[in-house]
């Protein structure tokens, strides 16, 4: 889809989806919003300017995804051989899983924050420390024994689909980005992931927003064994950096396109308040650990006992982030009780 002269918003399938139902999802979505079960696409966007080719995110490494992608960069007159420069907003596998695939057919140079970078070998090239670490973590937030390995194991089965690849630019945030007619401003918005980065062009009033900001879902915000610091605080002091700025159109990597970006802020940040203030009503006089406190939270798709390992870890992960905001702001305790953390009401 054209979104103006030299900016292109593509489609990849996630792997369950063909592209065929996933096209139809995208035209559903922006018609009835709504939350689904699972995410059914990758939006992507080529920016074609100048005489080069770049590429924001791009999909998971299957062979539909990557059809898809080519077959989107053909409508426009372009192919993915062509790419110069590969930018990932943050190296979640939808987002990154492709990166090794375009760099063996383009050369492109791989641009990713420092602080994701950071995490990539851990997470794709010998991830067996990770996962050691997260059986650990999960007994300690109160995973029932028998629960811990199916959840410390949660994400595993996807690294098949990511083909993973060193950055050849690491960003801190601040630096400019030119294409042509367009100048993108690299701007860190920590939270969903530690790298997580927005592209601001001023001069046409456009943000890619990666996975920051969605039309209609907020992004999983978690706490996991190799998270430092309060992932939420991040998330909600990152929202402040964006919502001053002009925009005309909200680019995000999943759902639709939108317009009103500050309206969008609002609507996340009054979200996260009445999640935080049911996390603390969820918190027992007496102390409560952070898999007690997700089995008691109404989650958009359902309660805990009903997810899949990998999601269960997600649910976690986000209350935690959440208990942990609650204990920034002054709002909770915590102690260790033995091997576990339990959260009380400050």
């Amino acid at each position: 889809m054209r979104i103006l002269d030299g900016i292109y918003q593509l489609l990849t399938p996630f792997p369950q989806f063909t592209l065929e139902d996933a096209k139809k999802l995208r035209h559903e979505l922006e018609e009835h919003p709504r939350v689904t079960k699972g995410l059914p696409y990758v939006l992507p966007y080529m920016i074609k300017d100048g005489g080069e080719t770049v590429l924001v995110d791009c999909g998971w490494n299957t062979d539909s995804a990557y059809a898809a992608l080519e077959a989107g960069m053909q409508e426009h007159g372009s192919h993915p051989s062509e790419i110069s420069r590969l930018v990932i907003t943050h190296v979640h596998p939808d987002h990154y899983g492709m990166a090794g695939r375009l760099k063996q057919h383009s050369s492109c140079n791989v641009m990713i924050h420092e602080k994701d970078a950071e995490v990539i070998t851990d997470r794709y090239f010998a991830p067996k420390t990770l996962t050691d670490q997260m059986g650990r973590f999960m007994e300690m937030n109160g995973v029932p024994t028998m629960d811990t390995p199916a959840m410390s194991m949660g994400s595993m089965g996807m690294i098949g689909m990511v083909a993973a690849v060193p950055p050849d630019t690491q960003f801190q945030g601040g630096e400019i980005l030119k294409v042509g007619q367009f100048e993108f401003e690299v701007i860190w918005t920590p939270g969903h992931s530690p790298g997580h980065i927005c592209l601001y062009e001023p001069n046409h009033k456009i943000l890619l927003t990666g996975d920051h900001i969605l039309p209609t879902i907020t992004p999983n915000v978690s706490i996991h064994a190799q998270t430092h610091g309060s992932p939420l605080g991040d998330y909600m002091r990152s929202l402040e950096k964006l919502v001053d700025l002009d925009v005309k159109w909200v680019l995000p990597a999943h759902e639709f396109d939108t317009k009103d970006l500050k309206k969008r802020i609002i609507e996340i940040e009054e979200h996260h308040i009445v999640r935080l203030d049911e996390m603390a009503k969820c918190v027992d006089r007496g102390g409560s650990t952070a898999w007690e406190v997700a089995g008691r939270v109404k989650w958009a798709t359902g309660m805990l006992t009903d997810f899949e390992p990998f999601m269960q870890r997600a649910a976690v992960g986000e209350t935690i982030a959440h208990l942990e905001y609650l204990f920034e702001v002054g709002r909770l305790a915590k102690v260790m009780r033995g091997k576990a953390m339990y959260w009380l009401p400050a």
